[in-house]
């Protein structure tokens, strides 16, 4: 089987994204899973898919698919690590997306065939843990980039919202305006400040009326109450770097955060970043959140090299610019969220504590 489903040799549109998903969990049946966990304003599906291991698949069945067809990791008879890796929150950066997708069709297949990947083994790695991704968390503002406003739903409000750049393919927030990465509430959302023309829905920076009030922030949220993830990360462009830690809670992690931090930037390109320190900057981030609210750590790696202006560089540069440097990262956070999980559910008083 020679043949790959996911061509990311130019602009991935989102109908192929979702015949995609569905190809792969067609063709890996036994270790791939989808599941909808929400609605995008426009009703466009939010899909996660669970990629777990070959064995799991009679637990799956002896569940009788009650979770949807997902596994109860938190199950006496399946404690398994999770990890969670997320694409596509900021419509124009797309690379995000085509990671996540390539990523999944290259587990899956060197899991099937039991072979190591970049010096990762594959089986072993997806054998100990489960890798949830969720390639898109904002398709309506995807379709936007690709498509323009005018193939909205939302189109007669679009048309009054300012778009920071030249034309719709800087677009950066959902159908409703909102910058999903400034709308989650981690306890900064009151704070977090709105550049002047920004406090109003726009293309980007729209932080939204109260915090969670989007269906695409909603779906995230739920997904992670509902699964015990380790560890999580979330790609963005650009800049080559990694947004790692921030004053509000990194003490909490006792150094376990910039252990990570310090051997991803050995073994890839991606820069460490100095601890966030202003709430009112770097509050309400989907990884901010998830380490005030899950008390785990989380990762926002920025995929591409800096462009002026924040527009990505074109798509058809993504496996010369992304893949050839990020394709394993996927591998790299599950082999650390099972280190994770080992010495969170390993030291029982630690973890409490973590927790209260």
């Amino acid at each position: 089987m020679d043949d790959f489903i996911v061509n990311t040799s130019n602009t991935y549109y989102l109908e192929s994204i979702y015949r995609d998903i569905d190809s792969l969990c067609d063709r890996y049946s036994k270790i791939l899973n989808k599941r909808v966990i929400g609605k995008s304003v426009e009703g466009r599906d939010i899909v996660v898919l669970q990629l777990h291991g070959e064995k799991d698949e009679i637990l799956r069945c002896a569940q009788n698919d009650k979770n949807g067809g997902f596994l109860d990791n938190n199950a006496q008879y399946n404690k398994k690590p999770n990890v969670l890796l997320v694409g596509g929150i900021h419509a124009r950066e797309d690379f995000s997306v085509m990671l996540c997708m390539k990523m999944i069709e290259y587990y899956c297949r060197y899991y099937n065939e039991s072979r190591d990947f970049d010096g990762y083994d594959v089986r072993g790695i997806v054998d100990k843990i489960d890798i949830y991704f969720v390639p898109v968390v904002n398709p309506d503002g995807l379709n936007i980039i690709h498509n323009g406003i005018e193939a909205s739903k939302n189109y007669d409000k679009l048309t009054d919202m300012k778009i920071w750049g030249e034309d719709h393919t800087y677009w950066k927030a959902n159908a409703n305006g909102v910058d999903l990465n400034k709308n989650f509430d981690d306890g900064n959302w009151e704070i977090r400040t709105c550049v002047t023309g920004t406090d109003v829905p726009c293309s980007d920076r729209f932080k939204g009326f109260r915090p969670d009030s989007e269906p695409e922030t909603a779906a995230l949220i739920s997904l992670c109450n509902n699964i015990d993830f380790s560890l999580m990360a979330t790609y963005h462009c650009s800049g080559n770097c990694t947004f790692w830690a921030d004053s509000g809670t990194h003490t909490m992690f006792n150094g376990l955060d910039e252990r990570i931090m310090d051997e991803l930037s050995e073994k890839y390109i991606y820069r460490k970043t100095k601890i966030s320190t202003d709430p009112k900057i770097y509050g309400c981030g989907f990884e901010n959140w998830f380490r005030a609210r899950m008390k785990r750590p989380a990762f926002c790696i920025e995929l591409s090299p800096y462009q002026e202006g924040g527009k990505q560089h074109p798509d058809s540069m993504f496996d010369e610019l992304v893949w050839q440097h990020a394709k394993t990262t996927g591998l790299f956070f599950a082999q650390k969220a099972i280190e994770v999980h080992d010495e969170i559910y390993g030291d029982a008083e630690r973890y409490a504590a973590m927790t209260r």
